[in-house]
């Protein structure tokens, strides 16, 4: 007969049980928080509520029940009704449940142990009990049903099918250089795409190839261009599907294949991809052959990876911009406050971003984003291969944008660099831009448009078509690139991605891709809020280096678009083009101004808000567009058009006259910009001084939209 142990090692097992079980406890209630790796919680929660009974089944179904909560909160458009940050939502969401249920359990733990109090607990168990008594069967049917529901409902938000396994092809991609000079060899790239825009590795169809091109002067059709074009292709996939394509190495194209090609004739010319899946056939962005001319390079110069609050490292961020966006330059700007987190990601980050420069190839930037929620975003790139380290660029410690412009004019004087400071999203609510922080030397370039919404107009003006997310009060004004132009201040419009779900230069978050379980995986929320297709902007710049692309960023020798499109766009008062101080001066207020666009649009399918590119059967391009003229904000004129190739003109002879900023608020008997600003302001010194801007927008029906300008007019 064997002994029983001693009482006393009984109840140190039992305080090591407990101690264990409330450990496992905690670490669930830790790991509610991670984006992707929450699932964790749920896990525990589960385990707890299979395993154990009462108080700790309890438990174990709360875990689950505060972690579907937290993870739907933020994707069920409470961000954009309370305006609160996805991260904090969840910890306010999760915690903020579990924190309620712990209270509880505490308190009813301190009850319970008093004598009447726990009397009358048990009578009312048992009487429960003899009420309700159940067959064990019945009793697990239920117990089946209790837990299923916070996990259905944590997987409602959390898991999609259909990213897990649907990577049919649904359509091609064409890309081409956007300049190129008659007879050169050039690298087109072609990529078939899921539903959800990612590249489809189960693609195997077979592509040919043909020529459509315009005369750059009269827009008439070239009837027999000379060019030679690549044969046709069978593609190789494979059947299994990939949420990852372009990082399969199997021998066979997985999606993606590169041809080259030349053409001899001058031009504008798309590439037209017939497809034996799809039974459409694609076209290219619009390849403008010409002897003479700046060349266009296209890039995105605002986005993060894991590093700060993103997604995949730099080298995933640097190899899908460059492979798969199929960007010319690119920079990836951290977050200053979160990237020192890491004890080795500053230094990985400017190791890997230095050795991708690949001039004439692939040109990228150092970067790093000042997050002031109080003065609004900036986000500083530069020329070299040096970064402001000690200090660095991050709201920590640096209090104002005031303080950001001294730490860049001591680091540019030390290194000899050259320094961009680039507001963006300008007009959220959570952190809308105080333009009275306007620094003319590194202020240069605003973000029009990213994954956040479009910045031209805050989103409850008429002329806010797209949009932005969280919107400030109605008739808040003073935040948009349109105000800050009104108020005098030099801006010429970019685009960037300001991508946080590791796919730089060709967002994916606008799709359900923004999903937990895409890859590349992230503790982030920062996918989630971001509902519309990034940026990116072009370049007119005699080389593909650093110093050349980032003269013409300096130079404002760019236009932007809103998503993976690439038009050719061109706009020109009296011959005067935008760069330089993009300022032309006639001789009095009423000499008349001839404007003239050149558009050439690019025919892939678009993406919108919440929306990816799609096509139908028989799919053809829309190439109907309006081209509008907007003079100091105000929509001049909207000229339509229906064709790929198009100069558009139009005479101006209203007389010049300038415009101002009128919306301040008087507080305390000084005047601000809006309610958010902290600086005063003389509402009389809010204006052009005379001049004109004049901005080319391009709608299109297909809701691709193109910016290009401003030009200033004096006299």
């Amino acid at each position: 007969m064997m002994e029983e142990p001693p009482k006393s090692v009984s109840k140190i097992k039992s305080i090591l049980i407990i101690i264990l079980k409330s450990m496992g406890y905690l670490i669930g209630i830790c790991m509610m928080m991670p984006y992707f790796y929450n699932i964790v919680a749920v896990l525990i929660g589960l385990a707890y509520f299979i395993t154990f009974t009462k108080k700790w089944r309890l438990s174990g179904f709360m875990l689950v029940l505060a972690t579907a909560l937290g993870t739907n909160a933020p994707q069920r458009g409470f961000v954009e009704i309370t305006g609160i940050y996805p991260l904090m939502l969840v910890f306010y969401t999760s915690f903020g449940f579990i924190g309620i249920y712990l209270i509880c359990l505490l308190l009813w733990g301190i009850f319970s142990r008093v004598k009447s109090i726990k009397s009358w607990i048990e009578s009312i168990e048992e009487n429960l009990s003899r009420k309700w008594r159940i067959s064990s069967k019945l009793k697990t049917i239920l117990l089946i049903g209790v837990i299923s529901a916070p996990t259905l409902f944590y997987g409602s938000i959390s898991i999609h099918f259909g990213v897990m396994f649907d990577n049919k092809p649904q359509l091609l991609w064409v890309h081409a250089p956007t300049t190129t000079q008659p007879g050169t060899p050039f690298t087109v790239t072609v990529q078939s795409w899921d539903k959800f825009e990612r590249v489809s590795a189960q693609y195997k169809g077979t592509v040919s190839f043909s020529l459509e091109s315009y005369n750059i002067t009269t827009q008439n059709l070239i009837s027999t261009p000379i060019a030679s074009l690549p044969s046709s292709y069978a593609f190789s996939g494979i059947n299994c599907p990939s949420g990852t394509a372009y990082l399969l190495e199997n021998g066979k194209d997985n999606g993606i294949h590169q041809f080259s090609m030349s053409i001899s004739t001058e031009g504008i010319h798309y590439l037209k991809v017939s497809d034996t899946t799809t039974n459409n056939v694609y076209y290219s962005n619009p390849i403008v052959v010409r002897h003479t001319g700046p060349q266009i390079y296209w890039g995105d110069i605002h986005s993060h990876s894991i590093y700060s609050d993103g997604s995949g490292t730099p080298s995933h961020a640097l190899l899908y911009a460059e492979q798969v966006a199929c960007l010319d330059f690119f920079a990836l700007t951290e977050h200053g406050e979160l990237i020192t987190l890491g004890n080795s990601w500053f230094k990985n980050y400017k190791e890997v971003m230095i050795a991708a420069n690949k001039p004439g190839e692939f040109v990228t930037f150092l970067g790093m984003e000042y997050t002031n929620h109080k003065t609004g975003h900036i986000t500083c790139i530069f020329d070299s291969e040096e970064l402001p380290y000690q200090p660095m660029v991050t709201s920590k410690g640096i209090d104002t944008p005031f303080e950001l412009w001294d730490l860049l004019d001591n680091f540019t004087l030390y290194t000899g660099s050259r320094a961009l400071a680039l507001p963006h999203h300008t007009v959220k609510e959570r952190y809308m831009q105080d333009w009275t922080y306007y620094n003319p030397k590194y202020v240069k370039i605003a973000e029009v448009t990213s994954t956040h919404g479009d910045c031209l107009y805050d989103q409850h003006h008429p002329l806010s078509y797209r949009g932005a997310t969280v919107a400030p009060p109605v008739g808040t004004r003073g935040a948009s690139i349109t105000d800050a132009l009104q108020m005098g201040i030099n801006l010429t419009l970019y685009a960037s991605s300001d991508g946080h779900d590791g796919h730089p230069g060709h967002t994916l978050s606008h799709t359900k891709v923004r999903v937990a379980h895409q890859q590349p995986l992230t503790p982030w929320w920062t996918r989630i809020d971001k509902p519309y297709p990034g940026g990116i902007t072009a370049v007119y710049s005699s080389s593909l280096t650093r110093s050349t692309v980032f003269d013409q960023l300096q130079d404002c020798s760019i236009y932007a678009n809103s998503e993976h499109g690439r038009p050719y766009l061109d706009f020109a008062i009296n011959g005067r083009r935008i760069g330089g101080n993009s300022t032309l001066k006639v001789v009095d207020a009423s000499t008349p101004r001839n404007i003239t666009i050149w558009i050439a649009q690019d025919g892939a399918p678009a993406s919108s808000l919440n929306k990816a590119a799609s096509v139908t059967a028989s799919w053809i391009p829309n190439w109907n567009a309006e081209v509008e003229i907007l003079k100091n904000g105000v929509l001049l004129t909207s000229i339509p058009i229906t064709t790929p190739y198009e100069q558009v003109e139009y005479q101006d002879l209203t007389n010049i006259t300038g415009t101002s900023y009128d919306y301040c608020v008087e507080i305390d008997g000084e005047y601000y910009l809006n309610e958010y600003s902290d600086n005063a302001v003389d509402p009389t010194s809010l204006n052009t001084d005379g001049r004109d801007f004049y901005i080319i927008r391009i709608v299109g029906e297909n809701g691709r939209h193109s910016y290009i300008g401003p030009l200033w007019v004096t006299f």
